[in-house]
């Protein structure tokens, strides 16, 4: 995973990391024998949490300290968290291991690292300025 400008940033994205990761091995445990499907659902739902308050520490950071682009990082983080809640109510519903695994090694997983590499890499050496 590509780091950034600023350690708090850097920190927060490696506990998401360590949650996807966690979470991948699960399904891919569950795809090969016996899913223990209530603790990828927790693990789902401390995802979800996770992605809320890192994205709200984001955006509080570029808020408070003016980042001109702030809408914009904002909006997707917005349709990201969107994204991420259908799908857990999609798990909630149907429990799809395949669904759930595509969304989390190929839809996630690439935005994930573009996201790091583009919008928050700007906005941490933008931070790193003022703070």
């Amino acid at each position: 995973m590509p780091g950034v400008a600023l350690d708090v940033m850097n920190e927060v994205h490696k506990e998401e990391v360590v949650l996807i990761n966690r979470l991948g091995e699960l399904i891919v445990q569950g795809i090969e024998g016996a899913p223990d499907l209530d603790l990828i659902g927790r693990s789902v739902a401390g995802w979800v949490v996770h992605t809320r308050d890192h994205f709200e520490g984001e955006n509080s950071l570029m808020e408070r300290y003016g980042f001109p682009p702030y809408p914009v990082h904002k909006e997707e983080h917005t349709q990201v968290l969107a994204r991420l809640e259908s799908i857990q109510a999609q798990w909630i519903s149907e429990q799809s291991l395949e669904a759930l695994a595509d969304f989390i090694f190929h839809e996630w997983r690439a935005w994930f690292d573009q996201h790091v590499k583009s919008m928050d890499r700007a906005t941490a050496l933008f931070l790193r300025q003022v703070m």
